[in-house]
């Protein structure tokens, strides 16, 4: 989606019933598989490892990664449920959640770290507004990171996987960014 886009849709998301929220974003990915199809699940242009690297512990040919966002309070209530199921197949994924939307509950996270699983911070209020602007998105990336600091959070993943390069690009000089 184009940064208008998400911009108008985080505008009139208040106003959306859930069910056409979720209807739209199925259309949004059901278009966006078609786009990616040659590469998605698997880019053949990835399948030469590093150099540098040795490879997966204990000779694996290949790793899973589980993660999850926690964008509402309903969905952290059913975490601790998500987190039994998994330990029991012997799984441990990472489960992130957004600080300033709902109360996240401090038991829960130390539930989640005790049990071997990792915490995230998923954005800060998840409102499509981390990219609006340089300025925004410094002021939330300071709070973000005393979040990470506080929570003792393994990483962050923003929202919707969205990202604006251009907000990004004058912290990170490098030419991955």
């Amino acid at each position: 989606m184009t940064p208008f886009a998400v911009s108008l849709y985080y505008l009139l998301k208040p106003m959306i019933p859930r069910r056409v929220q979720l209807a739209l974003r199925s259309r949004l990915a059901i278009a966006k598989a078609a786009r990616i199809r040659d590469i998605w699940p698997i880019d053949e242009r990835a399948s030469t490892p590093p150099t540098v690297w040795n490879g997966w512990p204990e000779r694996k040919r290949f790793a899973l990664v589980l993660t999850h966002d926690v964008e509402t309070d309903v969905g952290q209530k059913r975490c601790e449920d998500l987190l039994d199921l998994e330990l029991v197949r012997g799984f441990r994924s990472s489960f992130n959640f957004v600080p300033e939307r709902y109360a996240v509950s401090p038991s829960l996270r130390g539930l989640i770290t005790a049990r071997g699983f990792e915490v995230g911070v998923h954005g800060l209020k998840h409102d499509g507004k981390l990219y609006a602007s340089r300025s925004i998105f410094m002021e939330r990336a300071e709070r973000i990171n005393e979040y990470l600091a506080q929570w003792k959070a393994c990483g962050f993943r923003s929202p919707s996987m969205h990202c604006r390069h251009s907000t990004l690009t004058p912290l990170n000089p490098s030419p991955m960014a």
